[in-house]
């Protein structure tokens, strides 16, 4: 087993959202797939980052309240950060982690919803973040399709154990993902042998896309919805029904939701109308017509609530659906 990389090095900052923000709702979603590479704790959430060439830790911290927000953020790095390397490092977290967007007109627009107005005093300010990046989305999606929770978890860690970085920072071990390019070079067969089936060839196919630059994703993020899906497309493993996915959990685009796959279909169809089964194109259509521009924003809301009451209180019609 790999020594850990001591990440001895942090510089702290102060954060301050555009308000409402609810740092809890936004920094962690109990329903995501869990990796080695974070941890939240009451108000605190650690992260791994690989970022300009280099494995950091992040540490963020709620000192703040919904209306008046401040995150406290602090760095880890194997070397001194320099002020430039600083700002582009929280410039990319503001991105990602959306610090800076404003969703005042989401909040008060539909603060006497029928759905949404308990879930809003709950979660005021809850808005979708993605900490990782685009080829590290695009790996989680691949070891997650027709897989129960617990195939993904193994599939997860062997592909850690094997080619992730262990990092320590803040008294913690965690894995960085690896680079793109690492992938490239392993052949199809030995990620076969990690146990990963047929998506041995959409990793590796992926991995090459990627190590060869073929896909920049700043640039994408400047693109209209329509150009991003064209571009998207492109990638080897994703098709029309997969590609929304990405708009809206890597690109924070609040009105893509064109598909409902089978399992959120379910659990839709529980939130939306108390049924077990309701057609996807009427969950769709409900969800444009209620909330235009921010359906997918309002259903994030709703499902991401879901999720944590039933974290703390366990919900057993939809442990019947997320059961490993």
């Amino acid at each position: 087993m790999s020594l850990a990389i001591g990440l001895a090095n942090k510089k702290s900052i102060m954060i301050t959202p555009t308000p409402p923000f609810n740092f809890e709702g936004t920094i962690y979603n109990p329903g995501h797939f869990p990796t080695p590479t974070e941890k939240y704790e009451d108000g605190i959430f650690w992260q791994t980052m690989r970022f300009l060439n280099e494995e950091f830790g992040l540490k963020f911290e709620n000192e703040g309240a919904t209306n008046n927000p401040e995150v406290k953020l602090t760095i880890y790095s194997k070397n001194k950060l320099t002020k430039e390397k600083l700002k582009i490092i929280t410039g990319e977290l503001n991105y990602r982690f959306e610090f800076n967007r404003d969703i005042s007109e989401f909040c008060e627009k539909f603060k006497n919803d029928k759905l949404l107005e308990l879930v809003l005093r709950r979660w005021k300010g809850m808005r979708i973040k993605c900490g990782y990046s685009l080829y590290e989305s695009l790996i989680i999606y691949i070891i997650l399709q027709n897989a129960t929770v617990r195939r993904t978890v193994q599939m997860s860690n062997n592909l850690f154990e094997n080619f992730g970085t262990k990092v320590k920072f803040d008294n913690k071990e965690f894995h960085v993902f690896w680079k793109s390019d690492q992938l490239n070079k392993v052949s199809e067969d030995k990620l076969r042998e990690l146990k990963l089936g047929y998506r041995a060839k959409s990793i590796k196919k992926v991995s090459e896309s990627f190590s060869k630059n073929e896909f920049n994703e700043i640039e994408l993020r400047k693109l209209s919805n329509e150009e991003l899906k064209k571009e998207l497309i492109q990638i080897y493993g994703i098709g029309p029904a997969s590609v929304w996915y990405l708009l809206f959990e890597v690109f924070h685009r609040y009105d893509a939701l064109d598909y409902i796959s089978p399992w959120e279909q379910k659990i839709y169809s529980k939130i939306l109308f108390d049924k077990e089964l309701a057609e996807s194109k009427k969950i769709l259509d409900f969800l444009n017509q209620k909330y235009g521009k921010y359906k997918m924003l309002a259903a994030h809301c709703l499902f991401t609530d879901l999720f944590w009451r039933h974290k703390k209180k366990k919900i057993n019609w939809l442990e019947k659906e997320i059961r490993l």
